[in-house]
């Protein structure tokens, strides 16, 4: 599990390890680029999609929460999206987050972001074969919003397989 924050200015600072929905964060708060990934291979072949033929932890999912002025992101895998997910909140409600949230979470062989824009305040969750195609799925989320992304939002976190 891991957990990377963001100070207002866009200085990166490692804090410690520790669905798509999008929400609304504080408007001082400021998000900046964490912008890991590999592309993604094949998981494995012979199966549909969302099964899994061994008892391994391949549920990822990401999230965010506000820290005095600051956004972290968080990310865990567990066997299932539910577990996966709570480890996500449960890290972030243990370094006491406010608006801890996860933005996605899967199963499948994806990368998974949590982005944001520091000019609107918004979060969005994506999922793509790259971390930049899990970003555009983000931003496109967040432009079914009221708040769109614009041209200074970036990833906060990332998961690939």
């Amino acid at each position: 599990a891991t957990r990377v924050g963001v100070n207002v200015g866009n200085t990166l600072m490692m804090r410690g390890n520790g669905m798509a929905k999008t929400r609304l964060i504080s408007a001082i708060v400021a998000a900046g680029v964490i912008a890991a990934g590999v592309p993604a291979g094949i998981a494995w072949a012979g199966g549909p999609g969302g099964v899994v033929d061994e008892d391994i932890n391949i549920s990822r999912a990401v999230g965010t929460g506000t820290f005095i002025g600051e956004i972290d992101g968080f990310t865990a895998v567990a066997p299932t999206n539910e577990e996966a997910s709570a480890a996500v909140l449960a890290q972030c409600n243990a370094l006491g987050g406010v608006d801890c949230s996860v933005e996605e979470v899967t199963n499948d062989n994806l990368c998974i972001v949590s982005a944001g824009d520091p000019d609107t305040g918004e979060v969005a969750g994506g999922a793509g074969p790259t971390v930049e195609a899990a970003f555009a799925d983000a931003a496109a989320r967040a432009a079914t919003t009221d708040l769109p992304f614009g041209p200074n939002a970036v990833v906060i976190i990332s998961a690939c397989p």
